[in-house]
């Protein structure tokens, strides 16, 4: 029996306008009323999360996982878990961002800071729907304190994010996690940082089993998530990493793929 859903955003329960559909949400709210826990697990700040759970109703008390397991936030904003990245490592990123002329998204404190704005960042942001601070001399900016990132991403065109992966691995070795959340986001954590890390600490928080699980996600960064999962379910648009972790593959998310995978496989076999 599953106790506890959990979805990404992102291409997954969010549908091409960014937006949760109604089916999604009365599915959802159908779970939630029968007792099963529904939570997010997503790359997005916590403030960018923050307005999906308070639209789904989500409980005050209830954790949702940001910045890719880095953060585990209650929806009151109590801070449950948190991973950072090293200073001397966030910035060593941003140096050789910046010696090849990438956008670099910095985030601490749950806010976004950039050395300057630039297409990339506007088009993160108005996504993300956050707001930007501009900190010029980011490395600077990072070495005065010294302060702990959560997370660096660095956007880009899609064309380019498989030679920038490579690149940043090379570097980073097994010092942090490198992943894509969107083909043109690459996303930087702390070692051992990932959703299936963090979906494993919420399990054993929940006091549940892995096998009691449903996990649903579309990119390279949900793959760690699905393969913890008792049931791992990928939307039909998602990346071919996640849906190779898969045991099953729903409707793409501009068609309430969320919806037909909880309907399926937790709802109607209630019934």
């Amino acid at each position: 029996m599953v106790k506890l859903i959990a979805s990404d955003l992102d291409d997954t329960l969010l549908n091409r306008d960014g937006r949760i559909s109604r089916e999604n949400k009365e599915v959802i709210r159908e779970a939630v009323a029968r007792g099963i826990t529904f939570t997010l697990v997503t790359g997005r700040m916590f403030q960018s999360a923050l307005p999906y759970a308070l639209e789904l109703g989500l409980d005050q008390e209830l954790p949702i996982i940001c910045y890719n397991g880095a953060l585990i936030k209650r929806v009151s904003g109590e801070t449950l878990y948190e991973s950072f990245l090293a200073p001397e490592l966030a910035q060593a990123v941003i140096e050789f961002g910046r010696e090849r002329g990438w956008t670099v998204n910095a985030y601490y404190n749950d806010e976004l800071y950039v050395a300057a704005i630039d297409q990339w960042v506007e088009y993160y942001a108005s996504g993300a729907s956050v707001d930007i601070k501009v900190a010029g001399d980011l490395v600077k900016f990072i070495s005065e304190g010294p302060k702990r990132l959560a997370k660096i991403l660095i956007p880009g065109p899609r064309e380019e994010s498989l030679d920038r992966v490579r690149a940043l691995q090379d570097l980073l070795g097994s010092q942090a996690e490198v992943a894509c959340s969107k083909p043109e986001y690459i996303e930087i954590t702390s070692a051992n940082t990932n959703k299936g890390r963090a979906l494993k600490w919420l399990v054993d928080f929940f006091g549940i089993k892995p096998a009691e699980v449903m996990a649903i996600g579309d990119g390279t960064n949900d793959v760690s998530m699905l393969q913890v999962a008792g049931i791992a379910v990928a939307v039909g648009n998602a990346a071919p990493q996640a849906k190779e972790a898969a045991g099953y593959v729903t409707s793409p998310s501009w068609e309430h793929g969320v919806a037909k995978a909880i309907t399926e496989l937790v709802l109607a076999p209630t019934n």
